[in-house]
């Protein structure tokens, strides 16, 4: 199985993952699972990686392709220091996530024979003046991280001296890290087959399927999947498939759009050799050479165009950043709809009233960076321990309910 993990052709299939296609008549009705997850983004297939870890009879299916949605679109940062975190259990989960991906990545590049791009060369968060530092400072007194340097005007350009010489002073954290979206992904999903799970592609038309006691499977364009459990990781869809059982899980569409750039070997000394994380732009250099800039926020869209206004804006914040931005060549730009919530903490939890069904899902920008302990702790989840000994109770999927009921 792990060399068949490795025969992904150009087009982006895999003989492992089976399409709606090829599954024919002969198991319509019939497929079974200990555990289903439904959504092959990078949670989906991160909880697929741990729990057939772990030893579970697994069945990922995807409506579309793996890593095809928000997954695809993503920056790929580690930010667990530099992202403001407004909750505590989101700045613990976000370092938690980043250290365990890096105890991992070689058993998961070995099993999937995937390369995921993981770097740490640190983030650098520059400022212009004194007052934004101060403002910053103020902004973030909750959740800073003790684990940073400061750098003055002269550090900044003997440590990054391709950052614009009126830049201030910067932060700097070292274990910050980045990979490439898709790349960890893949590695995740056929991490997951080494294991034993099974995969499938182009399952349209999910419904839960309940009875009196509890999650009993799916219902799909190919007939019933049963299972134990069944773990809703669909990121955007996942509200609609929750409301199947009345319950109450609101997902915020938030569009954002990201270009990616390239310098040639003449002008390699302008390209930035760490993140640049400041207030209105990023800045990524990536492992396939590319530099990726992001990203514009638009609450509400759900398109995936690219807008020439959304672009601009990116280009020339990078370039005021960077100026040498200005020689590297343009290589594409995309967009994706990231999955906020109202409270901005994601929901990762088992749902108490509908005994077996579990979620995992509405992490907004941050699923790269919590897809590890997600899937961590839906595995626990699932082997019996509650939310209250895994402290998070506040992801609970079901919280919006339970404040509807004491209004």
């Amino acid at each position: 199985m792990r060399e068949e993990a490795r025969s992904r052709n150009r087009s982006g299939y895999h003989p492992g993952i089976v399409s709606e296609s090829k599954v024919g008549a002969e198991i319509r009705g019939r497929l079974h699972a200990e555990t289903i997850i439904v959504g092959g983004g990078v949670i989906g297939c991160a909880i697929a990686c741990e729990l057939a870890t772990r030893g579970h009879d697994v069945l990922l299916v995807e409506r579309a392709r793996i890593a095809g949605g928000t997954s695809c679109a993503a920056a790929g940062m580690l930010a667990a220091d530099s992202e403001e975190f407004t909750h505590a259990v989101m700045a613990k989960l976000a370092r938690q996530s980043r250290a365990l991906l890096h105890e991992q990545k070689e058993r998961i590049s070995s099993l999937s024979g995937v390369e995921m791009g993981l770097q740490q060369h640190g983030f650098i968060t520059p400022f212009r003046s004194y007052s934004e530092v101060s403002s910053y400072k103020n902004n973030r007194s909750s959740t800073l991280s003790t684990e940073h340097i400061w750098w003055d005007r002269i550090a900044v350009q003997q440590e990054a001296s391709w950052l614009n010489r009126d830049t201030y002073g910067a932060f700097y954290r070292p274990s910050e890290s980045e990979v490439l979206p898709v790349n960890l992904t893949q590695a995740y999903v056929r991490s997951a087959q080494a294991m034993g799970a099974r995969v499938m592609e182009g399952v349209q038309d999910v419904r839960l399927h309940t009875n009196v006691n509890g999650v009993q499977g799916i219902e799909t364009s190919i007939g019933t999947m049963t299972s134990r459990n069944v773990i809703i990781a669909t990121g955007l869809h996942g509200e609609e498939l929750m409301r199947h059982v009345g319950l109450k899980s609101p997902v915020l569409p938030v569009k954002g759009e990201i270009a990616a750039v390239q310098f040639s070997p003449h002008h390699a000394g302008y390209r930035p050799d760490k993140t640049v994380y400041a207030e209105d732009i990023y800045i990524v250099p990536k492992a396939n050479g590319e530099v990726w800039i992001g990203a514009t926020s638009l609450p509400g869209r759900t398109d995936m165009n690219v807008s020439v206004q959304g672009i601009q804006k990116l280009l020339a914040a990078a370039t005021n950043w960077v100026p040498g931005m200005k020689e590297a060549h343009f290589i594409r730009a995309w967009a994706g709809v990231r999955p906020s919530t109202p409270d901005g903490l994601p929901y990762v939890g088992a749902c108490d009233s509908v005994p077996g069904l579990f979620a995992a899902f509405g992490h907004y920008r941050n699923g790269i960076l919590l897809s590890a302990i997600t899937a961590s702790l839906m595995a626990d989840l699932i082997c019996g321990k509650t939310s209250e000994e895994l402290g998070i109770q506040d992801l609970c999927p079901e919280r919006w309910n339970t404040k509807e009921v004491l209004q």
